[in-house]
């Protein structure tokens, strides 16, 4: 059939995304016949589960892993309710190829020992999903965005009493001197590692609170595919601002994260990349532009970084500035050659054009002879304020930097699939296995999708009717 009467991949994931949260039911039954998860398992993982122990394996491999993908599907809080589903629903226990369900045990076995498998896993389906995401959207699967995440550990230090007790005892030392800080007084005080011997997590400022949590750096592109979930172990240690440990401890994770990534997936296409105030230093555009290679670095000013020194010609977005009229000139692109560095071109704020594309200017005080003053800016004097092909403070840096909420969204995704707000287990591991799976789902809708693009279906109506 012609691929005119198919359902598009776009359409189909839409429709998908959609799909799972009004009728997850539907949406498991899809995947149960059109998703095989072995394909993407790696021979190593096989082999590391199935070594020899001394005894028959009476669960496979197939079988943790497609009912560890049904708990983020339905969204099911706790591996005890994982159970109770799988013992209750048959097509479920079909899917899984159980009889009965594992015990609690098995799964935190399953999801501590083999989280380096479960990430080459996940790796294997993002390297599978790329070229999908150019099919949906080149310009969105081009874009890159990165944020770090927390997920609150399960230790009793996290508990508000805690907190709120230390910092009742600094307000009392607060009432003989006026300027003491107790909030700062406290978090300078606080123990920097949490008690419990079995979760070894630092104090943080993550969310708009002081807390002892797991972090995690995420990946995504502007389709809000994650791309990568990577434990991030060893960050700087707490200096007594919390302000400056949270720019300190992000910025120091970029680069190690966002080059494992790149490695991994060399068909990745570096065009913009994405990110939060936090990440802005010349280091980090020198990284992002030289060494990755991407085309622009959409990252806004940090206002508690060095401020550019005052120009009068020049705006604090970099832009040249008339002080005849009182205006900032228009930008007009940039140029350059295969000999020439790249340069951003401005023309005077009063400049025209004709119907043959010449620039006039309208300047009554013209500071130059020719018919429209036009000035060079070279995009490497300066990073910060010229961070590759987009200028600061127009409309185009205002609606391609719109894209980064879509992995805040994705964030909210993969810790509502995982129930991942706050951890009830203290393994780091384990965690790290909750979000995986949860960044499993989602490629898996993203997979259904272009698989049903590739079947003779003529809407999505039908689509649903084959289930």
């Amino acid at each position: 059939m012609s691929d005119s009467f198919q359902t598009s991949v776009f359409d189909n994931f839409i429709n998908l995304t959609n799909l799972a949260e009004t009728n997850v039911t539907r949406l498991f039954k899809l995947i149960s016949k059109y998703i095989n998860l072995s394909c993407f398992i790696a021979p190593a993982f096989h082999r590391a589960f199935y070594k020899d122990r001394g005894r028959k394996h009476r669960y496979s491999l197939l079988s943790f892993l497609n009912a560890l993908l049904v708990k983020k599907l339905f969204k099911i809080p706790t591996v005890k309710g994982l159970v109770a589903f799988i013992n209750a629903s048959p097509d479920c226990a079909a899917f899984c190829n159980l009889s009965t369900a594992p015990d609690e045990t098995k799964f935190s076995w399953f999801m501590t020992t083999f989280h380096n498998h479960i990430k080459s896993l996940f790796d294997n389906m993002v390297q599978f999903s790329l070229p999908v995401c150019q099919e949906i959207n080149p310009k969105l699967a081009n874009t890159l965005i990165y944020d770090p995440t927390s997920v609150l550990a399960n230790v009793h230090e996290n508990n508000p009493k805690f907190v709120n007790t230390e910092i009742k005892k600094a307000k009392k030392l607060q009432k003989a001197n006026p300027d003491f800080n107790p909030y700062a007084y406290v978090y300078s005080h606080m123990p920097k590692t949490a008690s419990a011997s079995d979760c070894p997590v630092n104090l943080s400022y993550t969310n708009g609170c002081f807390a002892y949590a797991h972090h995690f750096g995420i990946l995504s592109n502007a389709l809000g595919i994650p791309l990568d979930i990577v434990p991030l172990n060893n960050l700087p240690n707490p200096t007594g601002n919390p302000l400056s440990d949270k720019d300190l401890s992000e910025s120091a994770s970029l680069k190690p994260v966002v080059s494992a990534f790149l490695n991994r997936h060399p068909n990745f296409v570096r065009y913009t990349f994405l990110g939060d105030a936090a990440f802005d230093n010349v280091d980090t555009y020198d990284f992002l532009l030289d060494e990755c290679g991407f085309k622009r670095a959409v990252i806004p000013i940090n206002p508690r970084a060095t401020k550019f020194p005052n120009a009068s010609d020049f705006n604090e977005h970099g832009i040249p500035f008339c002080t005849v009229c009182n205006k900032p000139f228009k930008f007009a692109g940039s140029t350059g050659g295969d000999k020439r560095a790249p340069r951003l071109k401005f023309l005077c704020p009063l400049s025209f054009s004709d119907n043959k594309g010449r620039s006039y200017s309208a300047c009554l005080n013209p500071c130059t002879d020719s018919r429209c003053r036009a000035r060079y800016v070279s995009s490497s004097s300066n990073r910060r304020l010229y961070p590759g092909e987009v200028l600061r403070g127009t409309d185009h840096w205002s609606n391609i930097y719109k894209q980064r909420s879509v992995i805040e969204r994705t964030i909210f995704a993969l810790k509502s699939h995982s129930s991942s707000f706050t951890s009830t287990s203290r393994n780091s591991n384990t965690v790290y296995s909750e979000l995986l799976f949860g960044g499993i789902a989602s490629l898996s809708i993203l997979i259904l999708a272009r698989q049903l693009s590739t079947k003779s279906f003529k809407s999505f109506n039908q689509i649903l009717k084959a289930a």
